[in-house]
């Protein structure tokens, strides 16, 4: 090949890197600070945590921290460890499923905890999608709603692109969240995420749906 055409070739290549944009982030570019917050934040966890577990048993029914400290510090690590994602492209999230089921298992818990990492999505900028929203209003005697789990109700197609899910994995001392960010075309994991969840967390959002039974019999 003559000279002329390998320098030819050679500016070719470096206009086309030129015009192509570099794909957009969700996140701020202080990953370094965001870990070291995010690492502190964990201590503090596992320290409230500790309390809880070292308390005397009359005081583990309220822990001193909820689900939603836990989810904030998932959606913090997703984010701070997340590749390159397009800046608009729309998020769904769904409930971590049981490692040891057939994967199609959720839980209160895990319908408590996709509703707290949707928060904090939308809190960090990231534009979620909410598949369970019908196309009318539902309006009945009990109230009036817009969310449905019936499939028959919902959009068959909708744009999103990224979508947050993971496991759950139980353990004698509490619960192991798994989660990730995966794009749904390609399956690549675009990030990944881990926190532990204290038994005294995790049993106090069972613990609360059952008080609210009790009392509705106490009249």
């Amino acid at each position: 090949m003559k000279p002329y055409l390998l320098l030819a070739l050679a500016l070719t290549g470096l206009t086309a890197c030129s015009q192509t944009p570099p794909a957009a982030k969700v996140v701020p570019e202080n990953a370094v600070t965001m870990r070291g917050e995010l690492a502190r934040e964990q201590r503090i966890l596992e320290q409230q945590a500790f309390s809880v577990q070292s308390a005397p048993q009359h005081f583990r029914q309220t822990p001193l921290v909820t689900l939603d400290h836990y989810a904030r510090n998932l959606v913090h690590e997703l984010m701070a460890n997340h590749h390159r994602v397009e800046e608009q492209a729309m998020v769904a999230v769904t409930d971590l499923a049981f490692v040891e089921s057939d994967l199609q298992q959720g839980s209160v818990f895990s319908n408590h905890l996709s509703e707290a990492i949707i928060y904090d999505l939308h809190l960090f900028g990231v534009p979620v999608l909410d598949f369970k929203v019908t196309d009318y209003i539902r309006v009945t005697d009990k109230g009036d709603f817009v969310l449905s789990r019936d499939f028959s109700e919902l959009s068959a197609e909708l744009p999103i692109k990224y979508v947050v899910t993971g496991t759950i994995t139980t353990h004698q001392a509490g619960v192991m969240l798994n989660a990730r960010l995966i794009q749904i075309d390609s399956k690549r994991v675009i990030s990944a995420a881990r926190t532990f969840v204290p038994a005294a967390v995790y049993n106090a959002i069972l613990q609360q749906k059952h008080d609210a039974i009790l009392k509705l019999k106490q009249g």
